[in-house]
This record gives C-alpha cells, sequence and structure tokens, in this order.
C-alpha cells in the first residue's frame, strides 16, 4: 500500500514539473529570435543573408537532421569554407549552440522543421544594436544569449552590473578598466585581455551599441 502510494506520488510530481515545463518553455518563434536565428537566415521575405533561407527547409531536412545542425552544424558542413545550398554560396561559419538546453533545443528544431507552413506567423526586426554589435565582429568574441565567442566575457546579462558610461568606456578605451595583455577573472572565468581600442566608430554607433547592451538584464 505505501510503495503504491510512494509511486503515485512520484507520477504525481513528475506529471506537474512537466506541465509547469511545458508552461514556462518559450514559443518557437520566440526562441527563433532570441537565439538570433533570423539574423542570419531569411524566413519569408525576413531575416538576414549571411546563411540559407530556411523557409522551406521542413520539406528538405528531416527533425534529427535539423536538431544536429543547431548542436553540431560540423556534422554536416566544414567550418570556414564555401558551400553551395539552393544554388548560392555561403561561407560555413555557423556556431554551435551547444550551451543550449536539449529541451529548448528541440523545441526550436520542431519548429523549424513546420517551416514553411508557419512561417507567415514570424514577425521581427533584428534591434539596431545587436545588428551593429555583430556587423563590428564583437560576436567573435563575445557570447550573447549563447551565440558567439568565447575569447571574451560572455554578455548575456552585462546591464544587470554595469552602467551605460562604463560600457560606452569599454568600448573605446578598454584599458581604462583593464590592462591590456593580462589575465583577468570575470564572473568565475579567467580571460586573456585582448580588446582592440574602437574608438573610430562614430559616437552614434557606440551610443545605440552600449545601450542595447545596457539592456540585457
Amino acid at each position: 500500500m505505501k510503495k503504491s502510494i510512494f509511486i503515485t506520488a512520484v507520477s504525481f510530481m513528475l506529471c506537474f514539473f512537466s506541465v509547469g515545463l511545458a508552461f514556462s518553455m518559450p514559443s518557437g518563434p520566440k526562441l527563433f529570435k532570441e537565439y538570433y536565428c533570423i539574423d542570419c537566415h531569411t524566413l519569408g521575405h525576413q531575416g538576414g543573408t549571411v546563411g540559407p533561407d530556411l523557409s522551406k527547409i521542413g520539406k528538405t531536412k528531416s527533425l534529427a537532421w535539423i536538431k544536429a545542425q543547431i548542436f553540431h552544424p560540423g556534422s554536416h558542413f566544414l567550418l570556414g569554407t564555401k558551400t553551395k545550398i539552393n544554388g548560392k554560396m555561403y561561407l560555413v561559419r555557423m556556431p554551435g549552440f551547444k550551451t543550449i538546453p536539449p529541451a529548448v533545443a528541440n523545441k526550436l528544431a520542431e519548429y523549424i522543421k513546420t517551416f514553411p507552413s508557419r512561417r507567415q506567423n514570424f514577425s521581427y526586426k533584428i534591434p539596431k544594436g545587436l545588428a551593429l554589435f555583430r556587423a563590428d565582429n564583437c560576436v567573435a568574441c563575445h557570447t550573447i544569449n549563447g551565440v558567439g565567442g568565447k575569447v571574451g566575457p560572455n554578455l548575456s546579462h552585462i546591464g544587470k552590473t554595469k552602467s551605460l558610461s562604463w560600457i560606452e568606456t569599454q568600448i573605446i578605451d578598454p584599458k581604462v578598466h583593464f590592462t591590456y595583455g593580462v589575465p583577468t577573472t570575470i564572473n568565475g572565468h579567467t580571460y586573456l585581455v585582448i580588446m582592440p581600442t574602437l574608438n573610430k566608430i562614430s559616437s552614434s554607433q557606440l551610443n545605440t551599441i552600449a545601450k542595447y547592451l545596457e539592456s540585457l538584464k
């Protein structure tokens, strides 16, 4: 009797947890925005052109293929090489989203698999600050929400600890905060300070990028 009650209780808890997870999981379109898929890929008539148009990918690729492409793009394409896809040439530079929780990656892959039937429901405009952040190649060294390099600190929540003026100074004159060439520990990780001085960008660009980063809480 006790064993039966215990099993029932455990089953109820697992069910409750699963339902809670389902309700807390962001929608597919939101994940597609948050992980910046739209920055590089076109969906319908929206998005970037760095990577292939995904509008019809659900017709040609399996769910397993899409999942593998999110986690380990090297399993399909060789990083740094040029590859022809749908009649167009692309430089393969998609990062592997290995830090994304499996449940989130599955949700994202399942959403992408629905294209083209769901694409008309998607609408997103890339924040100007993020666009400049990527255009100036800051993403090569810094990660935001799982996208980017690891040469420098993760900036996903920089707005929680740094002010707008601090961020602006760090962009145009990083030696004010850190000594170049010296290993520095930030958020438990040690980095070699090699950030270049970006003092040639316009004041408007500087302010736009800094405001975007300051908004990341």
